[in-house]
């Protein structure tokens, strides 16, 4: 244990602690954070809806990702390029919370809007970024620790965004609650002055360098369409479980006070706990046998959450699935990431690592408009029982091809 967390507080690693921190807050505190703050202000749940596409740039990241491989800010001469574009996305999002957190919802909708929509675009384009960092200046073994810290700061992050936001707005309000909220991004942009990322002069920008030789690349070194079929096929189960869990929960009996305690903030805690494990089995097993595991897993975790659906509000049975659900996970995420990143190369990071990502979130985000239509055709228990069935294809192509082959 000792070893393990002399390995986390290693230099190199520690600074995406940080950063995991700042990257997991925007995309809360312009999601749920801020759907609860317009709806509490008075606004029609038709425009709070609206609000939820301020978020489409976290899919769509991938379309300017070459322009963050290949372009060279005027301080990147200093700092290097991937950092001298976090430091500028890092300073968009602190502009965008601090502009929205002297708002009124009811009065300044547009303005509220737009705001959000700069702090997701710049979001969105900050974890793009802190990916691509990570590949470029970690080798393998310091790439599994340094996802795992990050994801972690992710986790503390995501606390700060949702359940600290909840308490400050309750004491503070809500517009001194986005000014504080600030600190996140703040301690971001400290962590990102220790990251040392070699000085390198990028080739020119064109078709051939920005599109064709990243695709090339990934094309020549694996079987690039039955990876991205994979990649595809493995994040559904989980995605659309997601998407629908709140609703689920509000529906079968769960208070909004139990709904916070449980899953919000103590399934957090567990899903921490996850990402801490899947750091350690990443040492020690093959990428084969722990996504083929976690993905049988995975299908019965949705088997459970079927159960508790049939058990109604249960709460002994409600704590049992989320620690199962959120401990598997985490170790799934941490797990998953690690994969993506090993199939870029460092030439390439931010394009390669964009769109590969881009295939795990643009069909769940198609898919999930279609989510509350099958729950509530086929009901609860069948829903969560055919999330769960939607995992057997990928678990078929990890069995029957030679996709995963790193260890």
């Amino acid at each position: 244990m000792r070893e393990i967390l002399k390995k986390y507080i290693d230099p190199k690693i520690l600074p995406f602690l940080g950063l995991g921190i700042a990257v997991q807050a925007p995309i809360n505190l312009i999601g749920g954070s801020l759907k609860l703050w317009t709806r509490s202000s008075g606004l029609e749940l038709a425009t709070v809806g609206v609000f939820a596409a301020v978020t489409m740039p976290y899919s769509l990241k991938f379309l300017w990702a070459p322009i963050i491989d290949r372009l060279n800010l005027p301080w990147a001469k200093k700092m290097g390029c991937k950092r001298a574009w976090c430091l500028l996305f890092q300073l968009g999002i602190l502009a965008g919370l601090w502009f929205i957190s002297f708002l009124n919802p009811l009065q300044n909708v547009w303005p509220l809007f737009i705001g959000c929509l700069l702090i997701a675009v710049c979001g969105a384009s900050q974890a793009l970024t802190v990916d691509s960092l990570k590949i470029d200046i970690l080798n393998d073994s310091e790439l599994t620790d340094g996802t795992a810290v990050k994801e972690f700061g992710g986790r503390i992050g995501y606390l700060g965004a949702t359940a600290g936001m909840l308490a400050l707005s309750h004491y503070l309000g809500w517009n001194a609650a986005y000014k504080i909220s600030t600190i996140m991004t703040v301690i971001g942009i400290i962590s990102l002055m220790f990251v040392k990322e070699p000085i390198s002069k990028p080739e020119p920008i064109n078709f051939n360098t920005a599109i064709k030789m990243p695709f090339m690349d990934l094309w020549n070194r694996q079987s690039f369409p039955m990876l991205c079929l994979f990649i595809v096929l493995y994040k559904l189960c989980n995605g659309m479980l997601g998407s629908m869990a709140w609703p689920f929960y509000h529906d079968n009996g769960f208070s909004d006070l139990d709904i916070m305690r449980v899953s919000s903030i103590f399934g957090t805690i567990m899903t921490a706990m996850g990402i801490f494990c899947g750091g350690i089995v990443l040492h020690r097993f093959k990428f084969k046998p722990l996504l083929f595991t976690l993905g049988c897993i995975e299908i019965l975790t949705s088997f459970a959450f079927a159960g508790l659906a049939m058990a109604g509000r249960n709460i002994p049975l409600f704590v049992l699935v989320i620690i199962f659900d959120n401990i598997v996970g985490g170790i799934g995420s941490a797990v998953w990431v690690v994969f993506i990143s090993r199939k870029c190369s460092r030439a390439f990071s931010a394009t390669q690592y964009g769109f590969l990502d881009a295939l795990t979130m643009i069909p769940l985000t198609l898919l999930g408009m279609l989510s509350g239509w099958l729950a509530q055709t086929l009901g609860w228990i069948e829903f969560f029982m055919l999330t769960g069935l939607m995992m057997v294809p990928a678990l078929i192509l990890i069995q029957t091809t030679s996709l995963i082959k790193e260890k």
